[in-house]
């Protein structure tokens, strides 16, 4: 469950039963996919020694100091751990990396940290967690949870949660923090809401860089319209400009279908990056 005792400042980090899960799944051909599994083991295999070439240490600390919206002397600091965005664990799960929409996120939710005074918010595909770490450590949330459906990805953000909360002062932040899997779609996402969530729906959801194939596009809007509360809920999502075969504008044609109105909230045109706020269309009888 994610609502506990409030005097309890210890981020729920609990592992429930999961379901093995990488995103190469669906990135990927099967065939694809199983070909450069095959591959890779049957290298070590015949080798018997690692890759000369592998780097030696892929992983990658990565240090915000965000200015705290409340206290114009004070900085709001977190701490990622993951891996390089070239290192080979990335070909396998993309959210061991951080990439450049989720930091436009984190400026944007200091920009507007009253839209999340006060509210129970969940990450979407969160990878590494920077986006929910970032608004829970601002201390202004009820309730942050943070989920991604890659069980890698899981392991990660489990550790940078417990990372960021013993930097923390006990004293300074009265949120709660959890993460927890989801894997997209109406029924997964049905369950998540009562098993996990306890049948409370969220009045903010956040994601960032999450569109990579069209597969998923469906799945994540049953997941909104499951998870977001009614009708004054809204989802905001940063979407970056990427080699990849699916374009924002079907993207926001899929969101209306699925009865959602949009507004572009935010961008950098250079850079090729977008905030959207997405909220339930309202009908006028």
């Amino acid at each position: 469950m994610i609502e506990q005792d409030s005097s309890k400042k210890e981020p729920a980090v609990d592992e429930l039963i999961e379901t093995p899960w990488t995103d190469d799944a669906i990135r990927w051909p099967d065939d694809l996919a199983k070909k450069v599994q095959s591959d890779d083991d049957d290298d070590e295999e015949e080798t018997g020694f690692m890759d000369p070439f592998k780097d030696p240490d892929p992983f990658q600390i990565f240090s915000f100091h965000f200015q705290n919206p409340f206290e114009k002397d004070d900085t709001i600091d977190v701490t990622i751990r993951g891996y390089k965005s070239e290192a080979d664990e990335i070909w396998q799960s993309t959210g061991l990396t951080l990439w450049r929409a989720s930091e436009f996120l984190c400026e944007f939710q200091l920009e507007n940290a009253e839209m999340f005074q006060g509210k129970r918010v969940l990450e979407l595909g969160a990878g590494l967690g920077l986006n929910g770490i970032l608004l829970w450590k601002m201390g202004i949330c009820s309730t942050v949870c943070i989920t991604d459906g890659d069980t890698q990805a899981l392991v990660h953000i489990r550790e940078n949660i417990k990372t960021n909360h013993n930097e923390i002062d006990e004293n300074s932040i009265s949120s709660l923090c959890s993460c927890h899997q989801l894997i997209w779609g109406k029924e997964t996402s049905v369950r998540f809401l009562k098993h996990i969530a306890g049948g409370k729906s969220f009045d903010a959801l956040i994601a960032s860089d999450i569109i990579y194939t069209e597969c998923i596009i469906q799945p994540l809007w049953e997941t909104v319209k499951t998870l977001l509360s009614r009708p004054d809920g809204v989802f905001v999502m940063a979407f970056a400009r990427r080699r990849v075969p699916i374009s924002i504008d079907f993207v926001l044609e899929s969101a209306t279908k699925n009865g959602f109105e949009y507004d572009m909230v935010r961008e950098d045109k250079e850079e090729g990056i977008w905030v959207y706020k997405f909220h339930f269309r309202q009908f006028v009888e």
